[in-house]
């Protein structure tokens, strides 16, 4: 069952594709809105009004437009997130709600009942938000707000035309004007339900995706990784170093690999417990991590054996000077708070394919230089040379 936050996570997405699909379908809507403007200019016209009168109503949906353009370029720039969505599609249906706003206002206009005009300027307004209704069904607040400030005014345009002139017309274009309205928005708002409900379902949908992924990851995590150390397992090992074989065998390139073994790690078990053993084979995960380079790749073999492929060398002196270096690192003595264990490690080495050309040989090569270390071990401590 979805928790309130993750409720709220998806509103927000859903939120921001709704806005993103609002301004994608009215970038560079400006233009038929200046064809519907020349067209209300030459109805008005044949109604009698002045020009001056025209062309200042023309240049105020003209600066109106051009601000709306300018606006749509600043979201282009800025882009639309999750942070300013609400605000952005606020000023752009304020924006649309001006140019509308002037259109609903221009029945006004005329100096006395023109019942033909009236109709033509019905017929451009009601196809207006008829295609604000299927364009932006996403967003109702934008088609509705656009009925509101134009065929709403003109409707009551018609009402006072109605009260001076007694013409039974305007009692007939109320009515159709009144049911044009509803029909549309409710039609119109059943596509809106329908585009939401979509976009809901589609963001439910990439979260189960993204849900299945995390759960296959986290599958392949616990099949490829060591639980205790988090290190790559046997398995992932042998995945690696037979894709390090591919690679190297194709580019003519050299690898190293390392076969690491604790010294003496046996009476620290047995001395201090297997909890103890556990933290200390935690810290030389640690180590090892911190040792190699971030193209490298550390296994734990089992128990306290860990094998390191070490890629991109040049010579054996490379892959002695890391196996060196790992050496140094496990010898350190491993502090848990106030108990001190002193520890070491035996690092074996071999190279491709120089030392063999298969996992099965290079394994050997260094298991048996690791194994040649431990018996010349002394108090812990091992050298490492060519």
């Amino acid at each position: 069952m979805n928790s309130p936050r993750s409720l709220s996570a998806l509103e927000d997405r859903v939120r921001l594709v709704r806005v993103r699909i609002f301004f994608g379908h009215a970038n560079g809507n400006m233009l038929s809105i200046m064809v519907g403007a020349v067209l209300m200019i030459v109805v008005l016209h044949g109604g009698g009004v002045a020009m001056p009168t025209l062309v200042a109503w023309g240049l105020l949906v003209g600066v109106a437009s051009a601000g709306v353009s300018l606006f749509e370029r600043h979201v282009a720039r800025v882009g639309i997130s999750g942070d300013n969505c609400r605000r952005l599609a606020r000023i752009r249906i304020g924006l649309g709600a001006g140019i509308a706003l002037f259109y609903g206002l221009a029945g006004f206009l005329l100096p006395a009942p023109a019942p033909t005009q009236d109709t033509f300027l019905f017929i451009i307004l009601s196809s207006i938000v008829t295609i604000g209704a299927l364009g932006y069904a996403v967003m109702p607040s934008y088609y509705i707000t656009l009925d509101l400030v134009s065929l709403f005014l003109l409707t009551a345009h018609f009402v006072r035309q109605h009260l001076l002139s007694r013409d039974s017309y305007y009692l007939l274009l109320i009515t159709v004007a009144i049911v044009w309205q509803v029909l549309v928005l409710v039609k119109a708002r059943r596509a809106s339900k329908t585009a939401i409900e979509a976009i809901v379902l589609n963001e439910r949908l990439q979260d189960e995706i993204e849900q299945h992924r995390q759960t296959r990851e986290a599958i392949r995590q616990m099949a490829l990784h060591d639980e205790l150390t988090g290190l790559g397992n046997r398995r992932y090992f042998e995945e690696s170093i037979r894709r390090a074989l591919s690679r190297a065998a194709r580019d003519g390139t050299r690898f190293g690999l390392l076969a690491v073994d604790m010294n003496q790690f046996k009476p620290i078990n047995d001395c201090h417990g297997h909890a103890t053993g556990d933290a200390v084979l935690k810290i030389v995960a640690e180590r090892l991590l911190g040792g190699i380079r971030s193209g490298d790749f550390c296994a734990r073999m089992g128990g306290d054996e860990f094998s390191i492929i070490v890629a991109g060398v040049t010579s054996e002196a490379d892959v002695v000077d890391v196996a060196a270096k790992v050496h140094a690192l496990l010898a350190q003595p491993v502090r848990l708070g106030d108990l001190v264990l002193a520890t070491s490690a035996s690092v074996g080495w071999a190279v491709y394919p120089e030392d063999g050309r298969n996992v099965a040989e290079l394994l050997s090569v260094a298991d048996r230089r690791m194994y040649g270390r431990k018996q010349v071990c002394n108090d812990q401590t091992t050298t490492i040379d060519a």
